[in-house]
């Protein structure tokens, strides 16, 4: 499949069972850019351009009060919290990275939220590659979303 494959075809391969509502999100620089709620969680579905890859991905945002409390853990407790996201994001066919306020990408001390990204490249688009797609993402979300969790288990 490639470039044959409309927003409308990717609309309709969205399973609406296993989503609570899709939105098309206003995106001047992509040919479509779809808002998916899945369980109180938002993941977008973009494409830039008609032959480029399928975007499925979100960025978590952490407020100052858990960035602060990364940035006070000391560095032991600090590594273990990071080697455990690394650890669980590395088992899911997604990208990840930690970012500042301006989008840069920084270590993990420094960052103020986590991306989150699978590609779906146009020789390998199928329904079943954008829904598996949507639940590795989602997944990686959930976990993530649940930082506060993940700090209180290594803090000493």
């Amino acid at each position: 499949m490639s470039a044959d494959v409309t927003a409308e075809t990717i609309r309709a391969w969205i399973d609406d069972d296993l989503v609570d509502a899709v939105d098309t999100h206003p995106d001047p620089s992509a040919e479509f850019n779809y808002t998916i709620d899945m369980s109180n969680l938002l993941v977008h579905v973009i494409r830039r351009n008609p032959d480029g890859p399928v975007m499925i991905g979100q960025e978590i945002e952490y407020g100052e009060e858990i960035r602060d409390r990364i940035q006070a853990m000391d560095d032991g407790d600090r590594n273990e919290l990071v080697a455990r996201v690394r650890e669980t994001m590395n088992e899911s066919p997604v990208i990840y990275g930690f970012r500042n306020p301006q989008g840069q990408n920084v270590v993990f001390r420094e960052m103020s939220r986590i991306f989150i990204e699978q590609r779906i490249y146009p020789d390998g688009l199928s329904q079943n590659t954008l829904m598996s797609g949507l639940v590795d993402v989602w997944k990686a979300m959930r976990y993530l979303d649940d930082i506060v969790t993940l700090i209180d288990a290594v803090e000493r």
